[in-house]
């Protein structure tokens, strides 16, 4: 932001601090008022004091990180190298991952991308290790980007083969239970005139031939036609 504005010097010191210059002052409370807005309140209610410049704000938050580095480091580290995916999808284990990357840059300790990949596959999911052991012999080693779309596709081809398998029971389950008496049908031609059918169920033989519907449609029609008389 103080970039795109032509505002760093108001941080790096760059440009010389006139407090009582209405024309340098708007832009120092422009800058400090964009740290408060980017800083936890903690943090805050430790670096801030009374007439304070945006130089001032920023070298008083930089100690308070640079003097605990090295403890954070060490956590950070200890985070990243017990990550794993368990459940979660590829997307978010990578993401963990990432986020935890760059905090550990933030304290000097940056992960190459190289580093990255092969923790990313060390706390896979099991489910995807033919994929894992497929990028891991790969040569050069895919990029980290590369790596986690490699995985998400995997990822998302084994959805849809559990999706189809299950789909495919759900149809085999309902074909076996209509072979029960409660469903099933006879039309034996030895038992039956033409036409006719008999459905088997829990109340007894349901007479559904063409010849029973005929009668019942004739029936209905004179009805109504004495009715109307």
């Amino acid at each position: 932001m103080c970039g795109k504005f032509g505002l760093l010097g108001h941080i790096d010191g760059t440009i010389t601090s006139r407090p009582t210059d209405p024309t340098w002052n708007q832009p120092d409370a422009c800058v400090r008022s964009w740290m408060y807005g980017s800083i936890s309140d903690g943090v805050l209610d430790l670096a801030m004091a009374p007439d304070q410049i945006a130089r001032a704000l920023y070298t008083a938050i930089r100690d308070l990180f640079q003097a605990n580095q090295e403890p954070r480091a060490v956590i950070l580290n200890q985070e990243f190298a017990s990550l794993s995916q368990g459940d979660l999808p590829i997307e978010a284990y990578a993401s963990q991952l990432k986020q935890t990357a760059d905090a550990l840059r933030d304290v000097g300790h940056p992960i190459l991308d190289r580093q990255l990949v092969l923790n990313l596959l060390n706390g896979i999911n099991p489910c995807l290790t033919n994929t894992a052991d497929i990028i891991a012999n790969t040569r050069p080693l895919p990029t980290f980007t590369e790596a986690v779309n490699m995985l998400r596709l995997k990822e998302l081809r084994l959805a849809n083969d559990n999706k189809v398998a299950s789909n495919t029971a759900l149809t085999a389950s309902t074909t076996a239970a209509c072979t029960s008496a409660s469903c099933r049908s006879t039309s034996s031609p030895a038992s039956q005139p033409r036409g006719g059918v008999l459905f088997e169920t829990s109340r007894g033989a349901l007479d559904a031939s063409v010849e029973t519907q005929l009668q019942e449609i004739e029936r209905g029609l004179a009805d109504h036609l004495e009715a109307c008389a």
